[in-house]
């Protein structure tokens, strides 16, 4: 994913002149690891952003590391895709110098702060396969709680995607993928109207 972040800023700066400033749009990155494909799929992962690509929400890496986990059952395979229902994703948010660092090793401790946003997905979680070691992931999350929930612009259908590999080193015993990802910030609907009724509003 950081590989396809990477392209496509550079083909920005191409595009829009070398002098031109490059912002990545609000989002939470992540990345963490899975159990697998079972009957029901665990992510532990931590947020990534650490003040370089802005957030959906103010959040303050310099005091607390940011967890996102996501819990999902199994439903049936389509193709290449893997179908998991009943999914849910959780951000977490535990104070560096009081809380618990996230451990593999724990998965408790990928919950044990408070919770910033909570909610579940839009239909199915989809694990698709390339390849027995490499594929993508994909959904929409409908968040629903948490400390920051009210100050999202919408809390609706916000994109959740991403990369899974088998073969990257470093996967914590236990854990069978990592899965490297985003959550998009959901665009907000807007009502058609004429430039006259545009310009009404200003007068």
């Amino acid at each position: 994913m950081h590989l396809r972040i990477a392209a496509s800023t550079v083909a920005a700066t191409f595009l829009l002149g070398t002098t031109a400033a490059i912002a990545d749009p609000p989002n939470f990155d992540f990345n963490g690891y899975t159990n697998g494909i079972g009957s029901t799929l665990q992510l532990a992962s931590v947020l990534t952003n650490n003040g370089v690509v802005p957030t959906p929400v103010p959040l303050d890496f310099a005091n607390n590391q940011y967890t996102l986990v996501v819990s999902a059952t199994f439903d049936h395979t389509s193709g290449n895709a893997q179908r998991y229902g009943n999914a849910t994703v959780q951000i977490w948010a535990d104070p560096i110098g009081s809380g618990t660092a996230a451990s593999y090793a724990t998965p408790a401790t990928f919950t044990d702060g408070t919770l910033i946003l909570g909610g579940s997905f839009d239909g199915f979680l989809i694990r698709n396969t390339f390849i027995a070691t490499l594929g993508n992931f994909v959904g929409r999350v409908d968040w629903q709680a948490g400390s920051a929930v009210g100050l999202l612009p919408t809390p609706q259908d916000w994109p959740f995607g991403g990369g899974w590999s088998r073969t990257i080193s470093g996967i914590p015993a236990g854990y069978v993928e990592n899965w490297d990802g985003l959550i998009d910030l959901a665009t907000v609907g807007v009502e058609p109207g004429s430039w006259g009724k545009v310009k009404n509003l200003f007068r």
